[in-house]
């Protein structure tokens, strides 16, 4: 920790040399001059002083803790952390650099420096097939310490000039020089010490709170929304207050933690929905394309479990909220998707992927009319090897591969070849006379690759999200899992899925990919996409250039040309518009996918465009897909204000199952507002801003910030 006063002859007898400095005016000004003559420390300025800087004098009076010069230090150990220390602060990472010793070994000078300080030497005689990416940024940031004999520390010089983007406060503990290696225990309890996963004296607690009311949910209960059956299964009445306790005690921990129950006609537990800020967050930025997932049974009550999954602009796996149900009726899902609905502002997603269910299809049908109904591959290449081990018995293995070759294989990415290579594969194995097989047949259009091209997708509808889906839940989660061990293991995963996302922000905002060659469009791309995706683009930038090109109509301003590779089956059909650079290709990657294939970048490179036009960069998979800005004023908000959201959100959830009730609540908002705008008309435009605070919808996603609190509807 750095000293807050000048140094003095009494304070350190081993440096006579030290003169004392007015205090009062060192405390105001935290000019802590010092001066290195030979190797004593003297008052004064040294190369450099705080007095010739007045924008660094200035500045240290808002925030001592911002590095000036003649700061004094007694050991390396206490100037490092205290540079480090605000490093973390401001957002980007140490080392450390250049090290002066005198001939008795003792230190002199020393340098600590931003981790992005240099670049990247290249090396003719050693090119690399795939570089890493660029981290160095020749960064000018740094600290500078004269060291005398006394081993007093005093900094020489500072500098904050950075070129490059700052970690954010939630995020800096990631980088290299703030992460503390800790030793990882894991806690060992007797079976006799959980109950049901979850500490005795933690469920007595919320036990009590649940009896006497206290906490900081408030109760909704609904009667246009109550389950007209009795429960099937009929839990314990200690598992169900189990799940509860469980869900207050998040609520606790996480005070913008969201839970709806619902329950049955006889005020029995039935289903029920979790979503925390972050997932409602996530939902706003990448609620484009969202699997429903319901394939996991949890207990000996063989409960499904299910979890509204997303993709972030990483490509990895976001949830958006999970869900314990009753059953796997119409009732619930509708209830369900209901819920999540309303908890998500009204925001429907472009695709939803489900497992191949008739309930399920109905329930979307009904609550997300908008949204795109997709079946998940995942689930059609499991259930069909589940179906086919009867009858391909001894060849379990082949079937699989030939199956999934039939779904991602590219030879069949056409109608015609599909249905070729279906039939071949149903008689090589005789399965046509398989019920199941038939009834997934009926309905390809909702999961075969060549039917869904023109919705938005992302990987949903490729394999590597069939092994992404596979490893989420072999690694987290196995089956019959008690339902307090489950709740703990749910959110434990959630913890480490974020972890994962932390980590890959921060290398994609400290680093940038290494264009195959020095190309505008591939630089373009390299600055605006993350990493992963920019590897997307790269590839279908390389394939393009073996692809042939070739005009097949003129029609006015519009271009038709047909993009093939040699000895390939599949082309592509491009229809480009030079005056406004818009192209389109039949493959409908970028409808589907959200970056532009191989035959759209060869028209486009045939035409002399150097930069993708914007229109083709979408957002999600940018690197500024999340406005972390927005987000940081958005908590302000919520903060002040959160009892007033709480309220708008419940009033959003209960209105949500009634269209009357709805109606009600549109107009009186719109009496409300009026009568708000006719008020603040005599109040200073600084203090309340009109067109900002009344006319924004206050549970739109990108202003949604609610406090935690349950519903209980029925």
């Amino acid at each position: 920790m750095a000293t807050n006063h000048a140094l003095t002859s009494d304070e350190n007898p081993n440096s006579s040399q030290l003169l004392a400095t007015d205090q009062t005016n060192l405390d105001q000004t935290h000019n802590f001059g010092a001066q290195i003559s030979g190797d004593t420390v003297t008052p004064n300025s040294l190369a450099e002083t705080s007095d010739q800087d007045p924008k660094v004098n200035s500045y240290s009076k808002i925030d001592p803790r911002l590095p000036i010069v003649g700061m004094v230090f007694y050991s390396e150990e206490e100037a490092y952390n205290f540079y480090n220390s605000y490093a973390r602060k401001r957002g980007f990472s140490v080392r450390k650099g250049h090290l002066s010793k005198r001939k008795d070994g003792s230190v002199q000078c020393r340098h600590y420096i931003c981790s992005n300080e240099g670049k990247r030497q290249l090396h003719p005689t050693h090119i690399t097939k795939k570089p890493r990416p660029l981290e160095r940024t020749n960064c000018l940031a740094r600290i500078e310490f004269t060291v005398n004999r006394e081993n007093i520390w005093v900094v020489r010089r500072f500098s904050d000039e950075h070129n490059h983007p700052m970690a954010s406060p939630n995020k800096a503990c990631l980088l290299r020089s703030h992460r503390k290696k800790v030793q990882k225990e894991r806690p060992v309890f007797a079976e006799s010490d959980l109950y049901h996963g979850v500490r005795p004296d933690t469920a007595k607690e919320h036990e009590d709170m649940a009896e006497t009311g206290t906490g900081t949910g408030t109760a909704m209960v609904s009667g246009t929304n109550c389950l007209r059956k009795k429960r099937v299964r009929d839990l314990e009445k200690g598992d169900t207050q189990l799940i509860l306790d469980f869900l207050k005690k998040k609520q606790i921990e996480e005070p913008k933690f969201f839970y709806a129950v619902q329950l049955d006609e006889g005020e029995r537990f039935t289903n029920c929905f979790w979503a925390d800020a972050k997932s409602v967050a996530d939902y706003t930025h990448f609620g484009d394309a969202v699997c429903f997932e319901t394939s996991y049974h949890s207990s000996m009550y063989d409960l499904p479990v299910a979890m509204f999954i997303g993709m972030n602009n990483h490509k990895q796996i976001i949830v958006f909220g999970g869900a314990l149900l009753l059953d796997e009726t119409i009732e619930s899902f509708l209830w369900l998707f209901k819920t999540f609905l309303a908890v998500m502002s009204g925001k429907q997603p472009e695709t939803i992927f489900t497992n191949f269910s008739v309930a399920v299809s109905e329930a979307i049908s009904a609550v997300f009319p908008m949204a795109t109904h997709r079946i998940c591959l995942w689930h059609v290449v499991n259930i069909a090897c589940m179906h086919g081990q009867a009858q391909t018995f001894g060849q379990e293995s082949s079937f699989r591969k030939e199956f999934e070759n039939l779904i991602y294989g590219s030879e069949f990415e056409t109608e015609s070849g599909f249905c070729k290579g279906w039939d071949n594969v149903m008689m090589k194995y005789s399965l046509n006379g398989n019920s199941w097989f038939s009834d997934v047949l009926n309905v390809r259009q909702k999961w075969a690759p060549p039917y869904q091209c023109s919705s938005f997708a992302g990987i949903m509808a490729s394999k590597d999200w069939y092994m992404i889906m596979g490893n989420l839940f072999k690694r987290h989660f196995y089956r019959k899992l008690p339902l307090g061990k489950f709740m703990v293991q749910y959110f434990k995963s959630i913890t480490e899925l974020r972890e994962k996302e932390w980590l890959e922000d921060l290398e994609t905002l400290r680093t940038r990919p290494v264009p195959l060659v020095d190309i505008p469009m591939l630089a373009e791309v390299a600055d605006s996409y993350t990493q992963t995706v920019y590897i997307d683009f790269e590839h279908e930038y390389k394939s393009q250039l073996a692809c042939i090109c070739e005009t097949l109509t003129v029609n006015g301003s519009m271009y038709t040309y047909r993009v093939s590779v040699p000895q390939k089956p599949y082309m592509g059909i491009v229809e480009f518009e030079p005056s406004e650079v818009k192209v389109s290709c039949s493959c409908k990657k970028f409808e589907s996918m959200g970056i532009l294939c191989m035959h759209a970048l060869k028209v486009l490179n045939n035409n002399n465009i150097l930069y993708l036009p914007g229109q083709y960069i979408l957002k999600r998979w940018s690197k500024y897909a999340k406005d972390e800005s927005e987000n940081d004023a958005l908590a302000v908000r919520g903060s002040e204000n959160g009892r007033v959201w709480r309220k708008l959100v419940e009033l959003m959830v209960k209105s949500s199952f009634c269209k009357e009730i709805l109606g009600i609540v549109e107009n009186g908002l719109d009496k409300f507002i009026g009568q708000m705008e006719s008020l603040a008309q005599g109040l200073d435009t600084d203090e309340v801003n009109i067109g900002e605070n009344l006319h924004s919808n206050p549970l739109d996603s990108n202003n949604i910030s609610f406090e935690g609190f349950e519903f209980y509807t029925r």
